[in-house]
């Protein structure tokens, strides 16, 4: 995800991009542009948003002294239940109207939190300033809110970047004062007293940064052990040296803290930032128009699939009927022509294999000779053969029998009647050979 963070100040624009993956941060790029009359603050969005590549999440930090804090107590812990109690929890202890303010939290742990509010006319006044200057903000939050976030900051110890002065407890902002212009060493000490008197603790130790680290650093009005922080051995790629890291480092904390999901956001409600929200509609409206365009096409496909395979079965229909007619002239119109072909059909493959038939009954004629007047029944079923005649005698139907035995491999008379001219009636019953069929 790319981060561009813009700190607006009176005289000064900051500007920093930052590539910030899980295993990894990149500086894209960053600028201090100085704001006069020659070059105002719109002056200056425009022309960032002129360089602006890709479509980086940006975060505007305003100025601290808009924002104000109270340490709050609740009996749980799920930021969304603290979020949605916060107005009513806070309503009656400040002086504001909770309608008129911006309200947002900071986990401080078991039960505490850190209470954030501002003006909603100074956000929405901020946010429209730079939506007309070409950058539309989807974040407002302030720099000291992710100073927690620093590179190499102890988790407990107060830390000031020139213009803020921060308390930092279990690696989580407990509190946080800006200052009138920059910070000077008794404003930080008479802070960090003030912080003792109420019943805190001092820090153990005071961590600087920005580009006043160094002129602080050599106070001796200081109440607690100083240090200036400076570059962590794995972010030597990233800084060139420490001066460039004090003046970026505020900038890297608030990209990863909003990469972690820790910044707090005050476009919250009627302020929160929907030109994504409608450019995901605009996505959501193409991709249902181009999904109806392909349901439409394909049930035109298939629609004139339909009527192609209707033509041609009406078609086949006709040229049927058409065969039908040819077929059977004399045949008044059929009910289901294409039934009566197909048993017309099976008709005609039965005359085919009633060949084998003929030949037998032709080889039972050549055999029977003259002594045996008629046959009158031939039944054939399957290598079966069973056949009725007359003889001029019984001797006649013997030699018949003799007769067929090329053609039959077993055969049995049955009953022979005699008749008074002479003549007898017989039966004879056998089994055909193999491949006489």
């Amino acid at each position: 995800m790319d981060y561009l963070i813009l700190q607006a100040e009176e005289k000064l624009l900051s500007v920093a991009h930052f590539g910030v993956s899980r295993r990894s941060t990149e500086l894209i790029g960053a600028a201090a542009i100085e704001l006069d009359e020659e070059r105002t603050l719109a002056d200056a969005v425009g022309q960032i948003a002129e360089k602006m590549t890709g479509s980086p999440r940006v975060i505007l930090c305003l100025p601290p002294a808009l924002f104000a804090q109270r340490a709050v107590s609740l009996p749980f812990n799920d930021l969304r239940k603290v979020r949605e109690v916060l107005s009513a929890h806070l309503q009656g202890e400040i002086a504001l109207p909770i309608e008129e303010l911006v309200l947002e939290v900071m986990p401080v742990g078991d039960g505490q939190f850190l209470a954030l509010w501002a003006r909603k006319t100074d956000i929405s006044a901020a946010v429209e300033q730079f939506r007309e200057a070409g950058i539309e903000p989807q974040i407002v939050t302030s720099l000291p809110f992710a100073l927690a976030e620093l590179p190499g900051l102890p988790a407990d110890c107060a830390v000031s970047d020139g213009s803020t002065l921060a308390r930092v407890q279990g690696g989580r902002l407990t509190y946080f004062r800006a200052f009138n212009g920059a910070a000077s060493a008794p404003m930080i000490a008479a802070t960090l007293s003030a912080l003792e008197l109420s019943g805190g603790t001092l820090p153990p130790l005071l961590c600087l940064t920005g580009t006043k680290a160094e002129e602080l650093a050599d106070s001796d009005t200081l109440p607690v052990p100083v240090t200036v922080l400076e570059v962590p051995p794995e972010l030597g790629h990233l800084f060139k040296n420490d001066e460039s890291f004090r003046q970026l480092a505020g900038f890297y904390a608030v990209a990863r803290a909003s990469q972690a999901g820790a910044l707090p956001n005050f476009r919250q409600g009627e302020l929160a930032w929907t030109a994504g929200d409608a450019k995901l509609r605009k996505k959501l409206i193409v991709t249902g128009i181009l999904a109806a365009v392909v349901l439409v096409l394909l049930f035109a496909q298939k629609g004139l699939q339909y009527r192609a395979a209707a033509a041609d079965l009406a078609s086949l229909n006709k040229s049927i009927a058409t065969m039908y007619r040819e077929i059977f002239p004399a045949r008044a119109k059929a009910v289901d022509e294409i039934s009566e072909i197909k048993g017309e059909i099976k008709k005609l493959a039965g005359v085919e294999n009633s060949g084998g038939y003929l030949d037998i009954l032709k080889k039972l004629a050549e055999a029977k000779g003259s002594t045996i007047n008629g046959l009158f029944e031939a039944e054939l079923e399957g290598q079966s053969l069973r056949i009725k005649g007359d003889a001029r005698s019984a001797q006649a139907v013997n030699e018949f029998k003799a007769a067929l035995v090329p053609l039959l491999a077993t055969a049995e008379l049955g009953e022979v009647k005699s008749r008074p001219d002479g003549t007898v009636g017989f039966t004879l019953t056998g089994t055909l050979k193999e491949g006489t069929k």
